[in-house]
């Protein structure tokens, strides 16, 4: 009798659909959402991962599986499902995706729910842009696939990644300029100083980065006192705002 019911439970749970399972108590979730995940639903591969990456899910050991052995399965699993749910064009899971395959996903006490892989981002990020996204997330998008490109080569392939980075400064917007400063810095680290000046320009006034190397610009090789000036005031003014995550 108790194998019957068994039986039944794991039957009924696979019968269970995703409106089902998100109704239940979050420590509930976790099994259920993998087995709809592994059944192609994409609302259930972007809510498997939020649960991963929110730590409230360490996996279910099986047959022979130590807890910590279920637990780094789940942590895989969870961007797995996501890439999956991309592949099929599922848009939040596109973007929860390269987030978490750009930045990696932290939890409490230096726990890793989701280690960085600057290859998993690019896919992620050109199945992105494959959807052709607003000017924004296009601007994000090719920015973060140029950074992509730069730290994971030995030999950056550097025309490639300043193609980029000049797309998604065209669109502007927040992202655009974080792709002038990282273009102004690139002209300034090749002793490009005059080629630097416009990428930095458009920069300045959020990127500490670009403002204090324009600054370093006019300081000795314009020779411009006041353009010194203007760029040496607005790295106060930086100095004494806190930069966003990710604010070069």
């Amino acid at each position: 009798m108790f194998y019957i019911i068994i039986a039944k439970l794991k039957v009924g749970y696979m019968e269970m659909t995703y409106s089902d399972v998100i109704a239940l108590p979050v420590k509930e979730r976790g099994p259920l959402l993998k087995s709809l995940a592994e059944s192609g639903d994409n609302d259930a591969c972007l809510a498997y991962a939020k649960l991963i990456f929110a730590d409230k899910y360490n996996g279910t050991p099986s047959a022979g599986q130590s807890k910590d052995e279920a637990k780094a399965e789940a942590r895989s699993s969870a961007v797995t499902f996501l890439y999956d749910a991309a592949l099929r064009g599922h848009l939040p899971s596109i973007i929860l995706g390269q987030d978490a395959a750009f930045l990696g996903r932290q939890g409490a006490f230096n726990k890793v729910l989701c280690k960085v892989s600057f290859t998993k981002a690019i896919e992620f990020l050109d199945l992105w842009l494959a959807q052709e996204p607003e000017p924004d997330d296009r601007a994000l998008a090719l920015f973060r696939k140029g950074l992509c490109l730069k730290l994971m080569n030995a030999e950056t392939p550097w025309a490639e990644v300043e193609s980029l980075w000049e797309q998604s400064a065209s669109l502007g917007g927040e992202h655009g300029i974080a792709a002038s400063a990282q273009l102004g810095a690139r002209h300034f680290d090749n002793g490009r100083y005059d080629e630097a000046i416009p990428w930095l320009e458009t920069a300045k006034n959020s990127s500490m980065m670009a403002a204090s190397l324009l600054m370093l610009i006019h300081k000795n090789h314009t020779k411009s006192e006041d353009d010194y000036k203007e760029c040496s005031d607005i790295c106060s003014v930086l100095c004494s705002t806190k930069p966003k995550p990710g604010q070069t």
